[in-house]
């Protein structure tokens, strides 16, 4: 106990415990501390109540406190000797830590992040309303394709066929300096690019329109264009692009899509004459999984002249591994031994620009909501990055009505770039308070009441969809309005005819699931309803982003429970976001459609009992297709897979024998396992 007490007490304190045993050393060391504690009570309560005191203290209660100085005499005649020893307290607290003492008054600082400075200071477009309505006379207009002078004849031309009158923001600023970076000279490589834009802003023209442009003088057909997206009717829709502007031009778009087949995919990529593969296609436009396919499987695909490398909706690409695609482009397109993915940069110099120029594609990155995690921008390996992003007005949080959280909120915010969250101008953003049993009703209601007649719902699961689809079309049956499912669960196919359905009027409403949500251009949509509150911000953008595109107006409407409003709005002023306005449904709804609404229910419980079984079903043919093939040295007969089709088996000498056989060793087993604990 002395050797614990002796770098902690005077010197005073140790003679005293020399002299005495060892007990009354232990005796006397208690005492002082337990002094000490009490002392430390008398300060945290005379603290305490001069904070709740009042400051008019009656003159009467001055001496009270005196006169309970005196009345421990004995406390204080002992330490008499240690009240020069009182400041030093203090200064002990400070170098060891008091255990159950009150740590609020130091509290640790925040940490904050600090992000790149291409991230914290971007070059900001200025965007207003992209209603066509509110432009000016073209004549006047700065961004009518007329008063372009770096668009050419054939790109304005085929602008006009697609009824396209003048630029938006993102076009005008990203297009020409898109043009001006490649027209410098040999050993200034242009700068890579990340536009942050709003869903619909027009981000497909704005790396469409230079590529083509660039690329039309070209003498030789090589792959000098490589567009990635994630999802296969995204990379559709932007072939649709770059096929019409290149329409004027010699230039040849391609689509790598698992909708086709890999061998005519390779028949319109390469042609080989005497033994040398060329390519008959300039601009090849496909997803990360179609990519590595090819990468592996064609021979003779080579992307060693690529110039441009387009990244479009770049976080999802990152977020997802997709089969390193990353890595197994770069072993393509690099001819030195470093990778993107190793981490190894060459340092920037003179010469290290001659070596690199024309060997390293410029790369361009464009989404709605851009990542700005530095690992995951690090594996792209861009060469000194520009950022552009959009912001329609400069954000400025709004106070939450109860919500004492908000300076932390203001340190996030500020934490991350501006306009990382932004959507049109033209969307009205609203909710609906609702109950979980009753959100079916409420959307059958809202339907009924507004007269939607082109409207997406969307859910957090392909399964979520399936059900809600099911609901409603037995609730709108005997009514002109149709409503389809559209999920990841369906064929492209189906899911190509279902959005010419849509376009055309035939289908009204679509229930999808989130595979929809990113950066597919469904035209006219009027309402986004959010059946289930999304999980991440980044999913409530795109999924708001499928209406008010290209100018046109629109809404986006959430539904919410009591449970999921606090987490929403949390969510969205995070971001510097409001709610928007709230709407309500009639509180009669229930009572009106209660019966067409419980033979609905009970129809879903039905057909889900039954698909259940169905699954129970395939999956005992498939464990007996696996017996009878393990079991079976010959090939099946005719008669043989007709009756594994019905789930007979087809070898019935096959599994009884060998089962028989088994059977006979698992008793000695067991019994050799049995004695063994007797033994021991």
């Amino acid at each position: 106990m002395e050797l614990f007490t002796v770098n902690r007490y005077t010197e005073d304190q140790n003679k005293g415990t020399k002299d005495s045993g060892e007990a009354t050393s232990e005796d006397a060391i208690l005492q002082k501390l337990l002094q000490k504690a009490e002392k430390r009570k008398r300060k945290h309560k005379s603290s305490d109540s001069t904070i709740t005191k009042p400051e008019t203290v009656p003159a009467a209660e001055q001496p009270a406190k005196d006169e309970d100085a005196p009345v421990k005499p004995d406390n204080e005649a002992e330490p008499k000797p240690d009240q020069p020893t009182e400041p030093t307290e203090t200064e002990a607290s400070n170098d060891f830590q008091v255990l159950g003492a009150d740590a609020s008054a130091a509290k640790r600082q925040k940490v904050e992040m600090v992000l790149p400075a291409w991230l914290a200071h971007p070059t900001i477009i200025e965007g207003g309303s992209l209603d066509p309505e509110d432009s000016p006379n073209a004549e006047t207009d700065v961004a009518s394709i007329k008063q372009l002078p770096y668009l050419e004849k054939n790109t304005c031309s085929v602008l006009k066929q697609m009824k396209i009158k003048r630029l938006f923001p993102v076009q005008t600023v990203v297009i020409p300096w898109i043009l001006e970076a490649q027209a410098k000279p040999e050993p200034f490589r242009p700068r890579d690019i990340c536009v942050s834009a709003p869903t619909g802003s027009g981000k497909t023209l704005a790396f469409a329109i230079p590529i083509v442009q660039l690329l039309a003088k070209r003498v030789q057909c090589k792959v000098r264009a490589l567009v990635v997206l994630p999802v296969a009717e995204l990379a559709l829709q932007v072939y649709k692009v770059f096929s019409a502007l290149c329409s004027k031009t010699e230039l040849e778009v391609c689509l790598l899509s698992k909708q086709h087949r890999l061998e005519e995919e390779q028949e319109k990529l390469l042609e080989q004459y005497k033994g040398v593969y060329y390519s008959k296609v300039d601009i090849v436009i496909t997803t990360p999984g179609r990519l590595v396919d090819h990468l592996h499987a064609t021979k003779g695909f080579c992307l060693k002249s690529l110039q441009f490398l387009v990244i479009d909706e770049a976080d999802r690409i990152m977020d997802a591994v997709f089969q390193n695609w990353l890595y197994h482009l770069d072993t393509h397109v690099r001819t030195t031994t470093d990778q993107l993915l190793t981490g190894v940069q060459a340092p920037l110099c003179y010469q290290e620009l001659l070596n690199s120029y024309g060997k390293q594609p410029h790369k361009l990155l464009f989404s709605a909501t851009l990542s700005q995690d530095p690992e995951k921008l690090q594996n792209l390996r861009l060469f000194q990055p520009k950022l552009f992003t959009t912001v329609l007005t400069m954000p400025v949080l709004q106070p939450a009505p109860g919500n004492a959280e908000l300076p932390e909120q203001g340190v996030e915010q500020s934490s991350q770039f501006i306009g990382k969250y932004t959507t049109p101008a033209e969307l009205t953003e609203q909710y609906c308070l609702t109950e979980m049993r009753l959100k079916p009703l409420t959307l059958y209601a809202m339907v009924l009441l507004n007269g939607w007649k082109r409207f997406l719902c969307f859910t957090n699961s392909a399964d979520t969809a399936n059900r809600l689809a099911f609901v409603l079309q037995h609730l709108f049956e005997g009514s002109p309005t149709k409503v389809e499912e559209l999920s990841a669960k369906m064929s492209t196919a189906m899911r190509a005819k279902r959005l010419t359905d849509f376009a055309r009027g035939n289908i009204h409403g679509l229930i999808c699931s989130d595979a929809l949500a990113r950066g597919i251009d469904v035209p006219n949509v009027d309402i986004v309803v959010s059946y289930e509150a999304p999980r991440h911000i980044k999913t409530y953008i795109h999924r708001v982003g499928r209406t008010a595109r290209a100018g046109h107006k629109g809404t986006a409407i959430t539904l919410l429970t009591d449970k999921d409003q606090a987490q929403f709005k949390k969510m969205l002023y995070e971001v510097g976001k409001s709610m928007g306005e709230e709407i309500t449904v009639s509180p009669d709804i229930e009572a009106e459609h209660a019966n067409i609404y419980k033979s609905a229910l009970e129809k879903l419980r039905l057909r889900q009992e039954k698909q259940k079984s169905e699954k129970k079903l395939q999956k005992l043919r498939l464990t007996r297709k696996a017996i009878v093939h393990k079991n079976s040295d010959k090939p099946l007969t005719l008669m043989e897979k007709l009756q594994l089709k019905v789930g007979v088996q087809a070898l019935p000498d096959a599994k009884p024998p060998k089962a028989k056989n088994e059977d006979k060793p698992k008793p000695e087993k067991r019994a050799k396992q049995k004695r063994e604990p007797i033994k021991q």
